[in-house]
């Protein structure tokens, strides 16, 4: 008769101390989570953050037969391994293109790469109707907890005239209009400058030594002198500003540089190239 009449007791009881054992597990539980989740973080990865003065610089050159063109790294010596990853589009079609940079890295290191694709017998198929594009750049500095990567965009400027995100377009004058020129945001420079950057480096690069002239529109505020570099130094570059969009009248001889490549699409002939630049124009603070 006794346990009848406490059984109503105790059973609550019972449930009550089941519940209280529950919340103990999991309470527990809760502390050991987040050991586990620092134990398992990945790499952490840094787009243009690197700072300018350990940034490489790099180009996007055209070739005289728009079959391919060449990547160049200044400065890169110092990684301890790079990939390259470009996309572009040709038409209304998204191609890319991917290239380890061998290590120990040459300064400068120089890689033709082939605009289309070729098939193991060595026939070739070459992209046209070319306008703009990405190139990711992740280095390899010694820590393996940081991934940093350059991304640069670049424009065929006969296919289209301005950058991507809107902020820079060239209009070549009528002597330049069917030069074949690459118009790119740089991430970083030639030679370093003592004065403080707004925006971004802005480079032309060109197939040929003929004067590349046109008016380039940047749409930045804040600008308080600009700068060219010729190939050896900055020199002072004059603009007008109208509502915050600076206006160049270009008329410049780019500055070069001669190197060899190899022709993958010409089964790995080596060639002798002269590389063309123009800038980076600089905007400072």
């Amino acid at each position: 008769m006794k346990i009848k009449r406490l059984l109503p007791l105790i059973v609550p009881v019972a449930v009550v101390l089941i519940v209280l054992i529950v919340l103990l597990l999991t309470h527990k539980n809760s502390k050991t989570t987040p050991t586990t989740t620092a134990n398992t973080v990945g790499t952490k990865l840094l787009v243009n953050e690197l700072a300018m003065a350990q940034r490489p610089f790099l180009l996007l050159v055209p070739h005289s037969t728009n079959r391919v063109f060449t990547f160049v790294a200044l400065n890169a010596d110092k990684a301890q391994g790079a990939t390259l990853d470009l996309e572009y589009t040709s038409g209304d079609l998204l191609k890319g293109a991917r290239a380890t940079l061998e290590t120990p890295i040459a300064n400068p290191f120089v890689k033709a790469i082939i605009l289309g694709s070729c098939s193991t017998g060595g026939k070739c198929s070459f992209d046209t109707d070319l306008k703009s594009g990405t190139m990711k750049l992740k280095l390899n500095l010694g820590d393996a907890s940081v991934s940093n990567v350059l991304k640069e965009d670049f424009t065929f400027v006969t296919g289209q005239n301005n950058l991507p995100d809107g902020k820079v377009t060239f209009t070549p004058s009528k002597a330049t209009i069917k030069e074949n020129l690459i118009l790119l945001n740089s991430s970083g420079l030639p030679k370093q400058t003592d004065k403080e950057i707004v925006l971004y480096p802005v480079v032309l690069t060109s197939a040929d030594n003929k004067n590349i002239a046109g008016t380039l529109t940047i749409n930045q505020t804040g600008v308080t002198s600009a700068a060219i570099y010729d190939g050896s130094t900055y020199q002072s570059l004059k603009y007008t500003e109208k509502d915050g969009v600076l206006t160049f009248t270009l008329n410049n001889q780019p500055w070069s540089m001669t190197t060899n490549i190899t022709r993958d699409d010409q089964a790995g002939a080596s060639e002798s190239v002269t590389l063309y630049v123009l800038g980076p124009i600089v905007l400072y603070k």
